[in-house]
């Protein structure tokens, strides 16, 4: 009996995390000051909305494998070096070339938590979400507007320091998409301002 309650606690738990909370209603004036950490530009299509990801996790992991990268590619150039399980007594232009490549994902991680950008384009037909690392490195989602778009802020899978975090949710027409989790709180609270003054109340 004890583990079907707990069982029946955490499910509800997760039930209440994943329904999350609506979007804070913003006033006009609210959304003509904007957030510092929001840019917005407008055409006679609609609005779109960009913002940095950028936390300490992503710069001290980039730190961290600059130094680490600089220090492997002295160590190469000074002489005898051990590279997969063989001495190389003068490395060659391509020993520099593997080194370089081996790190090319890790300075992606880096990237994606540092520079990485979101531009959230809201018009009547379409909600279009884009996350870029670099200029042309990404993905791109789409939601169709229907008559009722809903923005709200809930746990989608995402966790900081083993705690959940809320990400901004967009519904419409039995749909989803979801971004931003590690976002700052207060930026996501306004996205989703922004998403919800933007479509109304349905």
């Amino acid at each position: 009996a004890k583990f079907a309650r707990l069982k029946a606690e955490a499910e509800a738990r997760q039930a209440s995390m994943a329904t999350g909370r609506e979007a804070k209603l913003l006033t006009d004036e609210e959304v003509a000051r904007g957030h510092p950490k929001v840019k917005v530009e407008s055409d006679f299509q609609g609005v779109t909305y960009g913002v940095r990801l950028g936390t300490w996790f992503g710069w001290f992991w980039l730190i961290f494998t600059c130094v680490h990268c600089v220090a492997l590619f002295y160590g190469l150039s000074q002489g005898s070096v051990k590279m997969n399980g063989r001495m190389v007594a003068q490395a060659d232009w391509w020993h520099f070339a593997l080194l370089a490549l081996f790190y090319v994902p890790f300075f992606l991680v880096g990237f994606a938590f540092t520079i990485a950008r979101y531009r959230l384009t809201l018009t009547d037909e379409l909600v279009t979400l884009r996350w870029r690392i670099l200029p042309f490195l990404g993905w791109t989602s789409t939601l169709s507007a229907g008559d009722a778009v809903k923005a709200s802020l809930a746990f989608r899978g995402s966790r900081e320091n083993k705690k959940p975090v809320d990400a901004v949710v967009v519904a419409s027409q039995g749909k989803e998409i979801h971004f931003g989790a590690f976002l700052p709180e207060d930026v996501k609270e306004h996205l989703a301002g922004l998403i919800r003054h933007y479509y109304g109340d349905a």
